[in-house]
């Protein structure tokens, strides 16, 4: 009986060891990021760019077409924790360009596809 009940502290003792041991690992692993978005396009030909920041860095929103040529450029100032901005892309002509938000080193990048509006056509009947 002694043996058994010895047997299974031992046990319960090891079983918490790893187990608090690997909780540990988690949480040298896990990255802390600079940053988070929410990017997404609206009907009415806008994107809207949500940024909130999780550090006391400067924060770059820009706007390029495919040649590198910068459209639009904001700095975030390092005491903003939120950023809110709707860029109107409805006069950029048709192609593709990159919206990216950088900070602290780390990088987002989001491909913006803009397309011209096919007519729709109405068929009606009388």
């Amino acid at each position: 009986m002694k043996t058994s009940a010895k047997n299974f502290i031992y046990a319960l003792a090891l079983t918490t060891v790893l187990a608090f041991s690997a909780s540990a690992e988690d949480k040298k692993t896990k990255k802390v990021t600079a940053f988070g978005t929410g990017i997404y396009a609206t009907k009415t030909g806008k994107i809207n760019v949500n940024v909130n920041k999780y550090n006391e860095k400067l924060t770059v929103i820009q706007l390029q077409d495919k040649r590198g040529n910068i459209l639009y450029q904001e700095v975030v100032n390092k005491n903003e924790t939120k950023f809110r901005r709707s860029l109107d892309v409805n006069e950029l002509p048709t192609g593709e360009y990159t919206l990216q938000i950088m900070s602290d080193g780390e990088k987002q990048i989001k491909k913006v596809e803009v397309n011209e509006k096919h007519p729709e056509r109405v068929i009606s009947m009388n």
